[in-house]
């Protein structure tokens, strides 16, 4: 999916999608010959989790280490 579609699934703007994955919380989409971002669903539930987590009062970078160990576990 587009990165459009991605923030709206997750109820969030592209900007804040932007900013997760510059800060490494969102796995690198793969691209589209011209550069286009493409995101794999998963990444909606990734989303969905930092935004939950943030809801809870975690910082960023405890929310990266749970996400690293959920990615270690896969």
């Amino acid at each position: 999916m587009k990165i459009g579609e991605l923030a709206k699934s997750a109820g969030v703007t592209v900007s804040t999608v932007h900013y997760l994955e510059r800060q490494g919380l969102m796995l690198p989409p793969q691209r589209t010959a011209t550069g286009l971002r493409i995101y794999e669903p998963s990444a909606s539930q990734r989303l969905r989790f930092i935004g939950q987590a943030r809801a809870l009062g975690l910082p960023l970078a405890e929310i990266a280490i749970l996400l690293e160990i959920t990615d270690g576990s896969s």
